[in-house]
């Protein structure tokens, strides 16, 4: 049993000669939670290969010790497979941690110094990113290109809210787009205006290509440093693995360049965006195509914008806001184009994993992709929503019926969950409902939306345990009874994240024959008060059975 095993790792038959070869890896002395039915705690583990080759006690492990294997004391410490964040926009983050960071801009003076210190650092220099959030100034409100068109008038500004569907440009930014009182909003965006009907310099989702379009592009080397610097931070982090959303050619190039090379730290699966579909089906790609390391035949697609920016589409409209209730997006113009393309990408083998965040938008897609699979035929698809944030009741039972995985970022329920009430009611009630999906029977995978939320898996967790509002107003939950488990949480970050990717096999448990991907916590977040997770730190991260982060 023994030999037959390792043949399937792919040891060579010299090794299987000389009887059981050494581990190149060994952690010992730790408090393993496997994530693996059959064998859910250990102290100690081996590596070889790139592979978990046995899982068990002290002393059992040792004895795949040799001359040459790397050594590791757990310290008692709790060793987890390697977190697997199942929806992050990779690029977007590497970026965001040179951008101008406005998050924590507590009132518009300060938002507006910020910009400006910037400016006079790099005149004349694109100011991108920003993530600035409305509701953190008292009163709320909305920024003009009147906040900083005097500290930026030689500097073109195009800074967006932290939910990626809003952004602020200056009146530079809009000169240069060409946009004006007499521009027409496009289909899935709008152009917001003041009362003579002038672009405030807000433009909401498919609107903000209009200022996009003429941002210089990155270089290569600034994209390589970008991409360089995302995965440093990811391997801080104990991400061993990504699910990025809206893969551009030139950034898949990038990987491909570094995975060639053995520089990635990161398992990527990376979502073309859905109108690529044709690119992808006439090469041959089906889903999960590719290898360990970097993995394709996925796409993205938008189905309306975010609650944050009023643009997620409801079947009701917005309490603060009774004439709207959001937008589709341009994809969505018609529905009909996007259901089409969602059925011809289908037939061709690729995964579909659609962005809906309202509730009548949930509801929508889930009628499309029922509408896929009658077109189709039955067969292991893995349909995904993304975000899946608002929910009308009817729908949960949907979900589970129809199979469809939600792709969740609980962190988006703690920060929305300090003002959301005053904009859909009693709707809140439905809303990141991770307890309802669970006991429905709903598949859920966790990420962050990196970078509008932190990449740390430890804060996501938190958020899902506890719904604990940003604000500190709701100490016990916000929605408390849509809380989940820890275990139900890291379930879903590792097993969840990995059947969502079609990576069951080697990824979310560790267990012998698994992909050697784990990470090791300074803190037993199963025996802590919840509230102290969130500032449970990363010790080390071992990817393909190499330490890639170490800070014992």
């Amino acid at each position: 049993m023994a030999q037959l095993f390792l043949y399937v790792l792919g040891l060579s038959s010299s090794l299987l000669a000389q009887g059981r070869p050494a581990a190149e890896l060994i952690v010992t002395n730790a408090k393993v939670w496997t994530c693996d039915k059959a064998q859910p705690a250990a102290e100690a583990l081996a590596v070889v290969g790139g592979r978990i080759v046995a899982v068990g006690s002290a002393a059992e492990i040792d004895q795949w010790r040799g001359a040459r294997t790397n050594v590791v004391d757990g310290r008692g410490k709790l060793l987890v497979p390697g977190f697997n964040d199942a929806h992050v926009h990779f690029f977007s983050g590497g970026s965001e941690l040179d951008n101008a960071d406005l998050k924590r801009t507590r009132s518009p003076e300060e938002f507006a110094n910020l910009i400006g210190g910037r400016a006079r650092a790099r005149p004349g220099e694109w100011i991108l990113g920003g993530n600035w959030d409305d509701q953190n100034w008292s009163p709320a409100r909305l920024p003009t290109k009147e906040m900083i068109d005097t500290v930026t008038s030689d500097t073109p500004v195009f800074v967006s809210r932290y939910d990626g569907h809003m952004a602020l440009a200056n009146s530079l930014a809009l000169q240069k787009a060409g946009v004006t009182s007499s521009t027409k909003s496009p289909a899935g965006g709008e152009i917001v205006r003041d009362a003579a009907g002038n672009p405030t310099g807000l433009l909401k989702d498919a609107a903000m290509s209009l200022v996009m379009r003429v941002v210089p592009p990155l270089s290569r080397e600034q994209r390589l440093r970008t991409l360089r610097r995302a995965l440093r931070h990811a391997a801080e982090l104990g991400v061993t693995s990504i699910q990025d959303m809206g893969t551009a050619p030139e950034e898949f190039a990038l990987l491909a360049e570094l995975a060639e090379r053995g520089e990635l730290t990161v398992r990527v699966y990376a979502a073309a965006p859905i109108g690529r579909w044709e690119d992808q089906a006439k090469l041959g790609l089906r889903r999960a195509f590719g290898s360990d390391w970097l993995r394709t035949g996925t796409l993205k697609g938008y189905a309306d914008g975010s609650l944050g920016s009023s643009t997620a589409y409801f079947f009701e409209p917005f309490l603060d806001a009774p004439g709207k209730r959001g937008l589709l997006s341009d994809e969505m113009h018609p529905p009909q184009l996007m259901r089409e393309r969602m059925r011809k990408a289908d037939a061709a083998g690729l995964q579909l994993c659609i962005h809906a965040i309202g509730d009548q938008a949930n509801s929508i897609i889930l009628d499309m992709f029922a509408q896929v699979v009658k077109a189709n035929g039955e067969r292991d698809r893995r349909l995904r929503i993304e975000h899946a944030q608002h929910m009308a009741a009817k729908d949960f039972t949907r979900y589970a019926q129809q199979k469809v995985i939600a792709s969740v970022q609980p962190y988006h329920a703690i920060d929305d969950g300090r003002w959301a009430e005053k904009r859909i009611g009693d709707r809140i009630k439905t809303t990141y409902a991770f307890r309802t999906f669970l006991d429905s029977g709903v598949r859920l995978a966790l990420g962050t939306d990196w970078p509008v939320a932190a990449l740390n898996p430890l804060e996501t967790i938190y958020a899902a345990v506890t719904r604990a509002t940003l604000d500190g107003k709701n100490p016990e939950g916000w929605v408390p009874e849509q809380k989940i488990s820890i275990t139900e949480a890291l379930e879903a970050y590792t097993a969840g994240s990995a059947f969502a990717e079609f990576q069951e096999g080697d990824k979310g448990s560790i267990a012998p024959g698994k992909l050697a991907d784990f990470v090791l916590l300074s803190d037993d977040i199963f025996t802590i008060p919840p509230v102290a997770i969130r500032d449970v730190k990363v010790l080390m991260t071992v990817v393909d059975g190499k330490v890639v982060w170490d800070k014992q």
